[in-house]
């Protein structure tokens, strides 16, 4: 049973990973920050956190006419 749970909880990270990941802290940091802080606080800090350079940039120049 316990194997279970840290492959869930190691799941719950990877997805926070993944939902991070254009975000100026990126794949990596989003893992490891839930990782060490558990997974819904890492969301809190993706609700907070910035995006990346290039997703700025990409909003920026897509603007709807």
């Amino acid at each position: 049973m316990p194997l279970v749970l840290v492959m869930l909880y190691l799941l719950a990270c990877l997805v926070c990973a993944v939902m991070g990941r254009n975000t100026t802290i990126g794949f990596i940091g989003h893992f490891l920050l839930a990782l060490f802080l558990t997974p819904p606080v890492n969301f809190v800090i993706q609700a907070v956190g910035r995006p990346s350079t290039r997703e700025r940039e990409k909003m920026l120049t897509t603007r709807p006419r």
